[in-house]
């Protein structure tokens, strides 16, 4: 058997040369192999070379094991090495979330953190082959488009994956010709989690009948991206993003054909999270009502639809305000705004807050004048209210107020 490994990772020695780098390092096999070729070949390639261990505290003591082996295995070598630990059991409990999901969030979020912080320029990832061709299932069984079954991408952001090409039986040589030590998680054989399931019982089936076919799914995982390229081209400009927000006009939408409709709401979705058929086909059925409403969508996303607008969001973005100006303040800053204040209010304390159940402006419901004046609901749960003495003396866009000024961000 040729070095395989060696061959496809010179391929990327250009991409690597005299960068710094911080790899993903978890101590299985494919990290292991990942880390050691680079520690071989920092002075050719000129690289500054870190590690980062991510310990999701879900296996308790061998999770803590793991950690310790890639600290270790890190000193030997003299590599820089960081440790970061995220409560994955804690978010996937408190956001509904799948093990597998929040653990993908909070590691790279983790690895960005430092990235950003040794100010590397790339995070290398351990993705093989292998990997490719279990997105390409587990992307089926959760309701994937012709357009989403795209293979893993060798380049995000600050994402690069220099394994792609090199499968599981070409990182077991490298492993044994170079006598590596490993460590191994056994989570990995429990088949309640979807990727292993998918490993053993259909790669591992389609492997043992024929390893060639692996490369026919992944050419189907290259045609898919193309077909979303070639969409996107034609489609992108449906949506776009507005402070945050991914935002549509309902009636551009719904002119286009049903699949296209599917394309542009799947796109919308994905820029904040993996979405599913079931996300596409509610964020629809929701532009086809014509009624002002909102859903829940994966880790505190929300979409909603109003006044001809399909907007995507996270609750954060509407989260309730209250604020208390005290007297001889001026100016307060508040999620990205600035409100002043002149006149005989500069020496007043005021209160300032969004919205609540039964807030009037004189003999008028604020919201009946929301309504009226056709604000959508995104903004009227942003919209900032000044409130005096149990009154509201302001309310942002539908009640003015001289002595009081407001200046949002951009994108805000």
């Amino acid at each position: 058997m040729t070095l395989s490994f060696d061959t496809y990772m010179e391929e990327n020695a250009g991409v690597l040369s005299g960068r710094v780098v911080l790899a993903a390092f978890s101590g299985g096999k494919d990290s292991c192999a990942l880390l050691h070729w680079l520690y071989l070949n920092i002075k050719r390639l000129g690289i500054s070379l870190h590690a980062c261990h991510v310990n999701h505290m879900i296996r308790g003591e061998n999770a803590d094991r793991d950690e310790e082996f890639c600290r270790l295995f890190c000193e030997k070598r003299d590599i820089a090495f960081y440790a970061e630990k995220r409560n994955v059991p804690e978010l996937a409990a408190s956001q509904g979330q799948g093990l597998e999901h929040a653990a993908r969030k909070l590691r790279y979020e983790a690895l960005e953190l430092v990235r950003k912080r040794i100010q590397a320029e790339l995070i290398l990832t351990a993705h093989t082959k292998d990997d490719m061709a279990e997105t390409f299932f587990i992307r089926v069984f959760q309701g994937a488009s012709p357009f989403s079954l795209g293979g893993i991408k060798q380049e995000r952001g600050s994402i690069f994956r220099p394994m792609l090409k090199i499968s599981t039986e070409d990182v077991l040589e490298y492993i044994k010709n170079n006598e590596i030590e490993t460590t191994f998680d056994e989570t990995n054989l429990d088949g309640a989690y979807l990727r292993n399931w998918v490993r053993s019982g259909i790669v591992g089936e389609i492997k043992r009948y024929n390893p060639a076919f692996l490369d026919k799914v992944i050419q189907l995982m290259q045609q898919s991206a193309e077909l979303d390229s070639e969409t996107e081209k034609r489609l992108g400009g449906v949506y776009f993003n507005d402070g945050g927000c991914c935002v549509a006009k309902a009636s551009r939408l719904m002119s286009l054909t049903p699949v296209e409709q599917a394309w542009v709401v799947r796109r919308m979705l994905s820029e904040f999270f993996r979405a599913e058929k079931r996300h596409v086909e509610a964020v629809l059925k929701l532009a086809e009502s014509g009624e002002s409403a909102r859903i829940d969508l994966p880790d505190g996303f929300h979409g909603e639809y109003s006044y001809g607008v399909l907007r995507i969001f996270h609750s954060e973005l509407i989260k309730p305000v209250y604020v208390v100006k005290k007297a001889g303040q001026t100016e307060l800053n508040i999620n990205s705004s600035v409100l002043t204040f002149s006149g005989g209010l500069e020496d007043a304390e005021i209160i300032i807050r969004t919205r609540k159940n039964g807030d009037r402006i004189g003999n008028k419901k604020l919201k009946d004048i929301f309504i009226n004046t056709k604000t959508e609901l995104f903004n009227r749960d942003r919209a900032l209210i000044a409130e005096k003495d149990g009154k509201i003396i302001w309310a942002e866009s539908v009640f003015q107020n001289n002595c009081i000024s407001l200046r949002r961000e951009a994108g805000e």
